[in-house]
């Protein structure tokens, strides 16, 4: 066989892992309460496939991954439904009503609304790679991350908004965006736990 026919077939096997990953992935997050778990599972398949390529595994690994961190990921998935809803109440009533201290109320909001995504989006990583850890120091870790190194997480947002614009003009983006973005963040916030455990070394 070729090289050019060998490396054609390899970029095609890539190409399918993350295309039926990301179908799981969707299918895993249609009963919405499980948004968490199977996107905690997403980033336990990404690790796998960074330290061991994607021969590591596919489906029996998304599920395995799945399966073993689904009781934390689904207590997470709720508190971060929970407090998301409350933000949405607060925000509703805040807008409607006037009263003295209103702004104050609403720059308050607005901040705590700012650390809310910052754990969202780092929560997940924190669940994958530091398994041993508690519900409420998963969620004071991904708080940490996310504000010590507030440059990875503009870089984060900004990834996600484009993915974010690039399905909404490109749809069909919609079938594989899930995973490429997962793999591309778990490497951003990797670049973290790097840059931590040096400084752990160094002391």
């Amino acid at each position: 066989m070729k090289k050019s026919e060998s490396a054609f077939l390899r970029i095609l096997d890539i190409f399918s892992h993350f295309l039926l990953t990301n179908i799981m992935w969707i299918l895993l997050c249609l009963p919405i309460i499980t948004i968490v778990p199977a996107t905690t599972a997403l980033f336990g398949v990404m690790k796998k496939w960074s330290t061991e390529g994607i021969d590591a595994g596919l489906f029996k690994l998304f599920i395995n991954e799945f399966k073993s961190r689904f009781k934390k990921s689904f207590v997470i998935g709720l508190l971060i439904g929970i407090a998301g809803l409350i933000i949405l109440i607060d925000f509703n009533i805040l807008l409607q009503v006037d009263f003295a201290g209103k702004m104050v109320l609403l720059t308050t909001l607005i901040f705590l609304t700012m650390l809310y995504f910052f754990i969202s989006l780092y929560v997940v990583y924190i669940l994958v790679e530091y398994e041993q850890l508690s519900i409420l120091q998963s969620i004071k870790n991904a708080l940490f991350m996310s504000i010590s190194y507030i440059f990875h997480t503009i870089i984060s947002l900004a990834i996600i908004g484009t993915a974010l614009i690039v399905t909404y003009f490109a749809p069909y983006f919609l079938l594989i965006i899930g995973s490429v973005v997962s793999f591309i963040l778990y490497h951003v916030f990797n670049r973290i736990t790097h840059r931590l455990n040096q400084l752990k070394t160094a002391e």
